[in-house]
């Protein structure tokens, strides 16, 4: 009987090392994500990399999206980049791994799809086709 308990003890915490493996194996890829795409993206006000955002399970949370009107332009593009990663980070941190079944990567700012495509005078940025590109 001591030597059951001692199995299920043994194999209780086999299980936790595993699951906690897996969920830090998620966060560190997540984490190159999230330094990727800030890094591929481009600052003019910031409004864009500011504006990346993970959402679990599809969530019906809105994403963040802000808008680069009214706000002054050729601004320090480490700063603004190190900014949006540090959000993408709290979204990561925020994610509870054992209910998780899809991440999603996305930007609500009002001018995602201009900077992504651009438009018929200026090529896009395509910075979330360089992300799926970079990690499937």
């Amino acid at each position: 009987m001591a030597n059951n308990l001692k199995n299920a003890e043994v194999f209780r915490q086999v299980t936790f090392k595993i699951k906690e493996a897996k969920e830090d194996a998620i966060r560190d890829r997540l984490t190159d994500i999230a330094q990727f795409v800030t890094s591929v993206s481009p600052v003019d006000t910031g409004a864009y990399v500011t504006s990346h955002s993970m959402l679990a399970n599809n969530s019906n949370s809105r994403a963040r999206g802000k808008t680069s009107k009214g706000k002054p332009r050729k601004q320090n593009r480490e700063a603004l980049q190190q900014s949006g990663f540090s959000n993408l980070l709290s979204d990561i941190n925020a994610i509870d791994m054992d209910i998780v079944t899809r991440i999603t990567l996305r930007n609500d700012s009002p001018h995602a799809r201009f900077v992504e495509d651009g438009n018929g005078s200026s090529r896009g940025y395509l910075v979330y086709t360089k992300t799926r590109r970079q990690f499937g």
